[in-house]
């Protein structure tokens, strides 16, 4: 290890090792700085220095062609300073080349995990590789900023996506990047300044009282009541559709007034306990010698009802909702509860939502349950003016 007055005329044009395949000249005048130089002609800046634990380190600061003696010496001093208090830049440097491609992330990493809870993993898959890898697939995961988040969500704006949809997809990029950020593998998500466009044709459709009665009394005029009672069901429970429809005997418990709902056809990939009202035990019971260990079987083959829009159709205009949606018995539901009076931790566990974010966009109040809430106000304000006799 020859210890050498490092110039600019030297590290230009040092000698070639003819006997080894380099020789390392370290400088006299910063300690562990040194030049590497191989018998092919190669030169490189490298400190030499000891982490936390005492073992022997090499960084590499650069070559002679990106840095000139004085700029190398510089780094070799400021890296060394960084590594006498804790710091160990070969570590950090090897962390930096660990970083996955978005492409292996996702496949490596994110989706093998959202397999495990997510129902809907496929759809995520498809996002991904519709809009995403073709974008971003090859970058590493560090080297993608909010301004690239930003500019992958105004390219969706400009290919036509409606502000809902944008949103989603955002929703899948700030959540595969934040996960990233929570497993350690980059240090901070580029997700904290790309904001939600506003949806100004986001659908917030419920069911008042009178369009219930009208309802049921559509659902009562039916002829066959397998699709009238699984959606007086789905009313009542506020279940998802495919959750209900494919309701066995075995996940029922009359008795004791509850339905289990297995991981495997949660959304949120948990079992769940719904509680069951009198009236949905009431419909359950007029199911209960259906011949099926489905308790709505579809008629014609026995199977659970996938497909009837048809029916649903009719009814909804029939009872003059003809912009009611399915989903939206699931929002009456909530909406229902909340107006009671029942908090958004209680809608939160019936509808099992993981989150209560999630729950909020079902928390809407009435007019007539503001304005009780505004005559509470005033009433109190009423008494303090009797009580100070004005």
């Amino acid at each position: 290890m020859p210890r050498q007055n490092l110039t600019p005329k030297f590290v230009t044009n040092p000698p070639k090792p003819t006997d080894k395949p380099k020789t390392d000249y370290f400088d006299t005048q910063v300690s562990g700085f040194l030049l590497e130089v191989r018998s092919s002609g190669k030169a490189t800046y490298y400190l030499r220095y000891r982490d936390n634990t005492g073992q022997l380190k090499q960084v590499k600061l650069g070559t002679p062609e990106t840095l000139s003696l004085d700029e190398a010496r510089t780094r070799a001093r400021a890296t060394k300073s960084q590594t006498l208090i804790g710091f160990d830049p070969k570590a950090e440097q090897e962390k930096i080349k660990a970083i996955p491609t978005f492409k292996d992330f996702v496949y490596d990493s994110y989706l093998p995990y959202a397999k495990t809870y997510k129902k809907s993993w496929e759809q995520d898959q498809t996002m991904i590789e519709q809009r995403m890898l073709r974008v971003w697939g090859r970058r590493k995961l560090n080297s993608i900023n909010t301004h690239d988040l930003i500019e992958f969500q105004n390219n969706l704006v400009k290919g036509g996506l409606k502000a809902g949809s944008v949103n989603r997809y955002m929703a899948l990029v700030k959540y595969i990047f934040n996960l990233a950020e929570r497993w350690e593998i980059i240090d901070k998500a580029p997700t904290r300044n790309a904001r939600k466009l506003e949806d100004n044709g986001a659908r917030e459709r419920y069911l008042n009282q009178e369009e219930v009665y009208r309802l049921l009394e559509a659902l009562n005029s039916c002829k066959s009541q397998v699709v009238p009672d699984l959606i007086e069901f789905l009313l009542l429970t506020g279940a998802r559709k495919t959750e209900a429809a494919e309701l066995t005997w075995q996940e029922v418990d009359m008795e004791r007034g509850i339905w289990e709902l297995p991981a495997q056809r949660n959304k949120a990939g948990k079992p769940k306990t719904v509680p069951l009202s009198e009236a949905a035990i009431k419909v359950l019971k007029r199911r209960a010698d259906n011949g099926s260990r489905w308790v709505f079987p579809n008629p014609e083959t026995g199977k659970p009802l996938r497909h009837f829009h048809n029916t649903w159709d009719r009814i909804r205009k029939q009872a003059g909702i003809p912009s009611a949606r399915l989903h939206d018995l699931r929002h009456s539901f909530a909406s229902f509860l909340v107006n009671s009076g029942r908090s958004l931790y209680e809608v939160q566990k019936l509808l099992g939502h993981s989150q209560l974010s999630t729950t909020q966009r079902y928390a809407h109040l009435t007019e007539d349950t503001l304005k009780e809430a505004t005559e509470i106000a005033g009433s109190l304000v009423g008494i303090r003016k009797v009580e100070n006799g004005e």
